[in-house]
């Protein structure tokens, strides 16, 4: 029973990180507060009970491994304090393996397992809803679909022409594929951008008022008050204490981006990994 404990745990506060999350797009701190401390609780009664240090080690390696992964994640910009925060709250629980005199990371565990599969699963979750947001705000999407496609197309244009010609002028017959092939997924990657800055500029960013802001939110618009900067979209969230001088700045309202509830995805990974185990290791053994 006590091997299934952590699996119990973390999927429970991944079950109400994701109601949340859904809900008001936030995952508040008192549910990843409780995963890092209960993860740290059990593992520390485990090395208790067995009269070993390694539960409560592996615990503590798999809340430094994935803060560090956490943060990487949270600076680039792609996911907010909640999403983090989880992260940490998971490497507590399940803990993270590692001994010196094996210094490769078992990829078949649970924790590592569910982060490649988050890596796949979460790629295509975020696009699955961006086209459901496009679909829902059709016409919003469409406008701005055509205003960001027009922006790039001289220069998409040109481009393309020249690696047209290009492999019309060039005689070998493997150069001309790489060439065309790097041109389709030039293409491709050249679309998807247009979609998600569609996306985002068409169903995600609405205005709040400033008595409705909880610290976190990720101001789209650089706030300004007789040239001094207050916020903006470089905060990656804002503080407290700018909320605090929105206010006494009698400032009545914000624009905020809205993301992607994107905790879920962290869900459905946990679930494909316990009944799948390591997509990417699954992928690698059928080749």
């Amino acid at each position: 029973m006590e091997e299934y404990l952590p699996i119990i745990l973390a999927g429970t506060v991944l079950v109400a990180a994701s109601i949340t999350d859904i809900r008001t797009r936030e995952v508040p701190d008192w549910i990843n507060y409780f995963g890092i401390a209960s993860g740290i609780g059990i593992n520390l009664i485990y090395s208790i009970i067995t009269w070993s240090i390694w539960p409560i080690a592996f615990s503590a390696i798999g809340i430094i491994a994935f803060f560090a992964v956490a943060s990487l994640m949270f600076y680039a910009g792609q996911w907010g304090g909640g999403d983090s925060k989880l992260l940490i709250a998971l490497g507590a629980i399940l803990g993270l393996e590692f001994s010196l005199s094996m210094p490769f990371i078992d990829l078949s565990q649970h924790i590592v397992s569910i982060w490649m599969n988050l890596m796949v699963i979460g790629i295509l979750y975020a696009l699955i809803w961006s086209f459901g947001l496009a679909i829902v705000n059709m016409k919003d999407f469409s406008k701005q679909f055509t205003e960001q496609a027009a922006e790039v197309k001289t220069i998409t244009i040109t481009l393309f022409s020249a690696i047209m010609v290009l492999i019309i002028v060039i005689g070998d017959r493997d150069i001309r594929i790489a060439m065309l092939g790097g041109a389709v997924a030039s293409g491709i990657a050249l679309l998807i951008w247009i979609f998600g800055k569609s996306v985002e500029k068409s169903c995600m960013l609405k205005y709040v008022r400033t008595d409705k802001l909880t610290e976190g939110d990720w101001i789209a618009k650089d706030v300004l008050v007789k040239g001094k900067y207050i916020c903006g979209p470089k905060d990656l969230g804002i503080e407290r204490k700018q909320i605090r001088q929105l206010k006494k700045m009698n400032i009545r309202r914000v624009m905020v981006k809205e993301g992607i509830p994107f905790v879920p995805a962290f869900f459905i990974s946990f679930l494909v990994t316990l009944k799948f185990g390591n997509l990417l290791l699954l992928a690698f053994q059928m080749i």
